[in-house]
């Protein structure tokens, strides 16, 4: 009995097939295994599961990924100026943060590490969306499966995102991916293997 789905993409095989059509799976090893039936029920629900054609994907393009990021940009600030107001107050005597007097030596940190944390932490555990993406019904994912991408992948694709630096990641992106199909404006998208895909 042969596999009706690709295990690594989803998508639907011919009878008897070798190689998935789609993505180049090498399905001759996989069928070997696959052959009991209570492991192809398995196998085969997943697929159908985590199946999203590529052809049907439809990538995120750059005015709805700005807004989104504006979105997200006001709650950032709104979460960075509350715990300012807490930790960086005038009437604490003596401030751990910042021992020196003046709060502008932490301020870079300090709110770079609120954005990372907001945009990693919201789209390793919120299927790839932040409040943002989620107004503009996006999602980050993995390119290659359009499934989730792993918590490793999303802290590297949101490391400069917080940051001055999202300029020269920007800078460099379009350089890089000029005329790219997957709409990849950044170039930390590349080095993470993530997309922003539309979501319906």
């Amino acid at each position: 009995m042969s596999l009706r789905y690709c295990p690594k993409c989803g998508s639907e095989l011919e009878p008897n097939s070798r190689y998935c059509v789609s993505c180049g799976v090498d399905l001759g090893t996989r069928k070997e295994v696959v052959e009991s039936p209570s492991y192809e029920t398995v196998s085969e629900k997943e697929a159908q599961q985590a199946k999203i054609v590529p052809e049907t994907v439809q990538y995120g393009d750059f005015w709805a990924r700005f807004v989104a990021l504006i979105i997200d940009g006001i709650i950032i600030g709104i979460i960075g100026s509350v715990l300012s107001l807490i930790i960086f107050v005038s009437w604490i005597p003596f401030n751990i943060f910042d021992p020196f007097g003046g709060w502008w030596s932490v301020s870079f940190p300090f709110d770079w590490v609120i954005g990372f944390l907001y945009f990693w932490i919201l789209e390793a555990y919120n299927d790839g969306q932040t409040v943002g993406k989620m107004s503009m019904h996006l999602r980050t994912v993995d390119e290659h499966t359009f499934g989730p991408a792993t918590s490793g992948h999303y802290v590297i694709n949101n490391l400069l995102k917080p940051s001055g630096l999202l300029i020269l990641d920007l800078i460099i992106g379009f350089l890089k991916n000029s005329g790219d199909p997957k709409k990849r404006y950044r170039i930390m998208q590349n080095v993470s293997e993530t997309v922003v895909i539309r979501t319906k």
